[in-house]
Parts: C-alpha cells; sequence; structure tokens
C-alpha cells in the first residue's frame, strides 16, 4: 500500500467516525490491496472501499439501489432510465450495474484526496440511493437491493 492509499484509508476512517460510526465495526474483508468498509445511510447500503495497487488508489463508493428487474420486458426501460438519470439528475457520481443490482457510484483517485471530498462521496452516494431506491422499485415494479441483504451485501437469509 502507497502512502496515497495509506493516507486515503485514514480519511475514509476519520469521515466514517465523523459520521458518528465506529470504522473498526464496519470494515469488512478486502483482498490484499483493498481496504473497505461498509455502511448505512438511510435505506441504502453503502460500500467505501479504497483500492491501491502502484500509484494508481482509488476511493470507491458504491450504493446497491434496486435489483434488475426481473421482467425482461422492462429492462430497456429501466436502463434508459438510468441513462437518464445520469445525464439529468445525477451530479459526482452515476448509475451503473453490479451483478443483479443497479448502483449509485463514485470514484476518484487517492491522489490529492482530501476529507471533504471523502465525506461529499459517502454522502453524495447514501443520499442518491436513499432517494431513488424506493422510487425506481415502484415504477419497475422490482426491490431495493438493501431488502433482505445484510450491510455488506450478502443475503441476510443463507436461503436466499
Amino acid at each position: 500500500m502507497t502512502d496515497s492509499t495509506a493516507r486515503a484509508v485514514q480519511l475514509v476512517e476519520a469521515t466514517i467516525q465523523k459520521l458518528g460510526i465506529d470504522p473498526a465495526t464496519t470494515r469488512i474483508p478486502g483482498d490484499g490491496e483493498t481496504v473497505a468498509f461498509a455502511l448505512k445511510r438511510g435505506s441504502a447500503r453503502v460500500i467505501v472501499a479504497v483500492h491501491g495497487k502502484g500509484d494508481d488508489g482509488t476511493v470507491r463508493v458504491v450504493s446497491p439501489v434496486v435489483r434488475i428487474p426481473a421482467d425482461a420486458s422492462k429492462h430497456a426501460a429501466f436502463f434508459r432510465r438510468l441513462l437518464d438519470l445520469n445525464g439529468r439528475e445525477i451530479q459526482g457520481a452515476a448509475f451503473g450495474l453490479f451483478g443483479d443490482d443497479a448502483v449509485v457510484i463514485a470514484e476518484r483517485s487517492v491522489k490529492d484526496l482530501d476529507a471533504s471530498e471523502v465525506e461529499a462521496a459517502i454522502r453524495g452516494v447514501g443520499r442518491l440511493a436513499d432517494r431513488w431506491d424506493d422510487a425506481l422499485a415502484t415504477e419497475f415494479e422490482t426491490t431495493r437491493s438493501s431488502d433482505g441483504r445484510s450491510p455488506d451485501g450478502r443475503p441476510s437469509d443463507p436461503s436466499s
């Protein structure tokens, strides 16, 4: 882990603490190059990961929003809606896909990163996910990603 990446981890931990949460309780397993944390912001889960490889470290903030609709006939309208939101409504982040979930994501290099940027990314991604999870779930008759899942994204019931 580079100095910039280690500093980014410290900034993330300090920001989590500023939000009134003990960062040690939110840390989730990562690989040797990633330090990650799982938070809850409203109804949304927010994953903050600091990934460092050489001088190319990044801070990525991701929040699963809704499951992709099971009804394939709704896919085109669903994906169009996400792209329209990216173009018209979303600032500093974007909708994307991760597995079977639509997610909100923001990413930034660790170079010259400061605490206000970390806080803005965590708050912004959490706010967007919390704002859109119910609306998109209702509009496309799907479920919020956070329903029935643990804060780190695993199903809370292993049989699900």
